[in-house]
């Protein structure tokens, strides 16, 4: 998957500001290969990658003429309006072994009737080439009972991934639900004794 990205030429506060309203999104690109470039990138394209690839995209990004496979290493968005400031994209090639954080998501939680299900790590992290990254590892809890647990071990992982966690560490769990204290009626609740008031009113 592609992109396409113009070089930015203004930069500073002000000129990020006028990128943003004209639906762009401030761009670094750096990399052992390149040399530190400024871009800017179409916000709802990149979005709708992003949707598509997800937190560990890897795509080319094309410009000034040139092609270059990147990887998304950070971004920065804003709270409220939940858009993009800035994106900071790293130049890879085709093999090069990467190291990133794959998320994991449980599957079929509804199937544990009783029972508390914990996912226990939200990421787990794994090395492998750019093209075979993971979007997810999706954890199927169907069957589990309280008391159950699944590893890292359990995890159905694709050709050419290595993951960098020890196989026996615990990654979803099934408790048992924790008991609410029974409340008391407040009517029922004996009013709390005065110290020395008995005492004060034999001495009057």
């Amino acid at each position: 998957m592609a992109i396409k990205a113009e070089v930015r030429t203004a930069t500073g506060t002000g000129a990020s500001k006028k990128a943003r309203n004209e639906g762009k999104i401030p761009v670094t690109l750096y990399g052992q290969s390149v040399e530190v470039t400024s871009l800017l990138v179409d916000r709802r394209e990149f979005e709708g990658l992003l949707k598509k690839e997800g937190s560990n995209a890897v795509f080319d990004v094309e410009y000034d003429g040139k092609s270059q496979k990147v990887i998304l290493k950070d971004f920065e968005k804003a709270a409220i309006k939940d858009l993009f400031y800035s994106i900071d994209l790293e130049a890879i090639s085709a093999d090069q072994k990467l190291t990133v954080e794959v998320p994991l998501s449980l599957v079929n939680e509804e199937t544990v009737k009783i029972g508390i299900v914990e996912l226990v790590l939200n990421t787990v992290q794994v090395e492998t080439k750019p093209d075979s990254i993971p979007n997810s590892f999706e954890i199927d809890v169907t069957g589990m009972e309280i008391g159950d647990t699944k590893s890292i071990a359990d995890l159905e992982v694709p050709e050419g991934v290595e993951i960098l966690v020890e196989a026996e560490e615990t990654i979803v769990s099934v408790s048992a639900p924790t008991e609410e204290p029974e409340e008391t009626d407040e009517e029922e609740v004996a009013e709390p004794e005065v110290i020395g008031e008995e005492a004060t009113e034999e001495e009057e």
